[in-house]
């Protein structure tokens, strides 16, 4: 038995009521050929790495199945192409059997909501991470942070400087403590 990942892009545009089309449309293509799915699933709308066919969006949707012959993939394939709807295709052979995922819920990337469902609050995650996360409402904010990191990083070159006269010092130290040596060598 083997078992294959198909990931495809759909167009972003689409309804939901067209994507739900066309993932049945493509379930039903694939299931002519006696392959069992495993998974088939809405994976959400993110952001392309790079422009598409003029899409900066695309819909992912995941397709997991087993197949016991794969002389259909080339057929299938072909079909992928032809479909004006999806817009980028990867088909994958895996090593083992996928898991069976259920209730999988669409991802939706902030980028893609609007401004006021975004919230301003740290996330969980970030704060696990160590990570603080400011809350900066208006511009006056900003100002004063911006000041604040530029003083901080004022006062961490100046440290440094330190630092540095401290080590030439040393090195002047030493040079000097050679010279008297190599006098005393001869």
């Amino acid at each position: 038995m083997r078992y294959y990942e198909l990931l495809y892009i759909v167009n972003p545009n689409l309804e939901d009521d067209k994507v739900n089309n066309i993932i049945d449309e493509i379930g039903n293509e694939i299931n002519k050929s006696k392959v069992s799915i495993i998974n088939h699933y809405l994976w959400g709308k993110k952001r392309l790495a790079y422009p598409i066919k003029n899409n900066k969006y695309g819909t992912y949707i995941l397709l997991q199945f087993s197949a016991e012959k794969f002389d259909f993939l080339i057929e299938f394939e072909r079909s992928l192409i032809l479909n004006k709807s999806v817009i980028r295709h990867q088909l994958v052979r895996l090593d083992e059997e996928p898991e069976k995922v259920e209730n999988v819920e669409p991802i939706v990337e902030k980028d893609d909501l609007p401004k006021e469902e975004i919230s301003e609050k740290p996330e969980e995650d970030s704060k696990a991470e160590g990570i603080e996360a400011e809350k900066v409402e208006t511009t006056e904010e900003v100002e004063k942070v911006e000041e604040k990191e530029k003083s901080e990083d004022a006062k961490d070159a100046k440290d440094a400087e330190t630092v540095d006269d401290s080590d030439t010092e040393k090195s002047e130290s030493e040079k000097e403590i050679e010279v008297e040596k190599k006098e005393d060598d001869k």
